[in-house]
């Protein structure tokens, strides 16, 4: 892994390591001369909805231990000159969010992104977002809430709802999610993973009757959970209104996935873990299988 520098809108490649940030005995954390200026950019190097997703909760974390400073994300733009990536999970994750001020073009000075963490050897199991703002000084009072959070705009919920109703009316529901890495490991098919993910999904939707909205990345009917009630196929809604109708589900299940990390502050989640350890990854609340 190469740890990395963000100055002056350029990112700069500093040394290979095997561990991203610094451990817990090292004592470094974040200059007293960067928290002084209260302006605060939340950035990650890897670009998933879930990469993106586990430290979410970042922004209204920072406003409550600094009530006057400012928060900044990541436009495309920036994200495209740094990385040389075309996506649009910041808006996803981010926006309508009330405690970013602004997404930005450029920022100049040092970047404290996600390799900027504070690892315990003893213990892989520690969220991503806690080791991150550990090297900002939190403590783990102040770092307690920290499960993925999401805002969404009042006709974005009008949406959801409308959809909720029309397919299930007020009835309970879940929600089922099959990605393309379900049964693999290392992107390939893999026989051992896939019968577990099958038998761990399979064991909690029978044990929850209910009608499942779901997103599967091939069809339903080619996968082992046709037997589902089936309320609704999401693949063609906008993701954040997925997200949303996800967010009013009883219970959520998938494979390893980080879409399905964004949910645990709203619903009871399941997943058919996929690594050993799941390392940074870690979400406090969700149920692995």
């Amino acid at each position: 892994m190469i740890f990395w520098r963000i100055v002056d809108n350029q990112l700069h490649p500093v040394h290979e390591t095997d561990n991203l940030g610094f451990e817990k005995s090292e004592g470094l954390r974040i200059p007293d001369e960067y928290l002084d200026k209260q302006e605060f950019m939340v950035m990650r190097t890897t670009h998933g909805i879930g990469d993106w997703g586990i430290i979410s909760a970042i922004p209204r974390l920072l406003k409550e231990k600094y009530p006057n400073c400012k928060v900044y994300v990541p436009t495309k733009k920036l994200l495209k000159k740094l990385f040389g990536q075309e996506h649009n999970n910041v808006h996803v994750i981010f926006d309508n969010n009330p405690f970013v001020d602004e997404f930005v073009d450029e920022i100049d000075g040092e970047v404290f992104h996600d390799h900027y963490r504070i690892y315990d050897k003893d213990n892989t199991d520690i969220p991503l977002i806690k080791q991150v703002l550990e090297f900002w000084q939190f403590t783990e009072e102040e770092m307690s809430d920290s499960q993925p959070e999401m805002y969404w705009s009042d006709e974005e919920m009008k949406f959801g709802d409308s959809i909720i109703y029309k397919t299930v009316n007020k009835r309970k529901f879940g929600s089922l999610l099959v990605s393309d890495r379900f049964g693999t490991q290392m992107g390939k098919h893999h026989q051992k993973s896939y019968d577990k993910d099958t038998k761990v999904i399979s064991k909690v939707l029978n044990d929850n009757p209910l009608p499942y909205f779901y997103y599967t990345s091939k069809s339903i009917s080619e996968t082992p959970f046709n037997f589902i009630d089936k309320a609704l196929d999401m693949g063609y809604i906008d993701l954040r209104i997925q997200l949303y109708i996800k967010s009013r589900a009883k219970i959520n299940v998938s494979n390893q996935c980080g879409t399905n990390h964004l949910m645990v502050r709203y619903s009871n989640c399941y997943e058919s873990q996929r690594q050993y350890p799941i390392a940074h990854n870690f979400v406090e609340g969700e149920n692995y299988l």
